[in-house]
């Protein structure tokens, strides 16, 4: 019973780092492409990212 236990605190804990991951990586993806778009359209590459604060 205990050794079920642990299993299953095992693949919890696997299934929440593999969807962290994922999560995180989706995120970054996302928020370094809308920079990328506002840098393009919204801007029109008038200012730098270090002028907006961005970096």
């Amino acid at each position: 019973m205990v050794d079920q236990v642990f299993e299953l605190m095992g693949w919890i804990l696997a299934f929440i780092i593999i969807m962290g991951g994922t999560i995180a990586a989706i995120a970054r993806f996302i928020s370094r492409d809308s920079t990328n778009y506002d840098m393009e359209f919204v801007w029109d590459h008038r200012y730098t990212l270090e002028e907006l604060e961005l970096k």
